[in-house]
């Protein structure tokens, strides 16, 4: 899993980075290339005339951005306010088809299923 430079910068506000167990994700930093296209997605999404504070707009965009440009299909956020609400956004204009995962709703591997599909349950009472 990649572990991107503006989550640490979230992180860092609330608790020490040093409580996640860095050693199981990949870190990548935030360069050009990701903040030119997080600009086109500001214009595309207009985020600002939604009443979101326009700090954690920018973060979410630029989470995104960065996610498309290095080609990472998926995001897990704490965050449905404004990442998922972003996501889901950007696929309908087809500028981005990154796919946010909630954390609130429980990990399952299906989710990263093209349309989430689930698997069956087989279990027999």
């Amino acid at each position: 899993m990649y572990f991107s430079a503006i989550v640490a910068a979230e992180f860092g506000v609330k608790q020490p980075i040093t409580d996640l167990p860095l050693r199981n994700f990949r870190p990548i930093p935030f360069s050009v290339p990701h903040g030119q296209v997080a600009g086109a997605l500001w214009g595309d999404l207009n985020p600002h005339k939604s009443g979101v504070s326009r700090r954690v707009a920018r973060d979410d965009v630029k989470l995104i951005a960065q996610a498309c440009h290095e080609k990472i299909p998926y995001i897990l956020t704490e965050d449905r306010s404004t990442l998922l609400k972003y996501c889901d956004r950007l696929k309908v204009l087809e500028r981005c088809r990154i796919h946010a995962i909630a954390l609130a709703d429980g990990f399952d591997a299906c989710a990263f299923n093209e349309g989430g599909q689930q698997g069956l349950d087989l279990a027999v009472d």
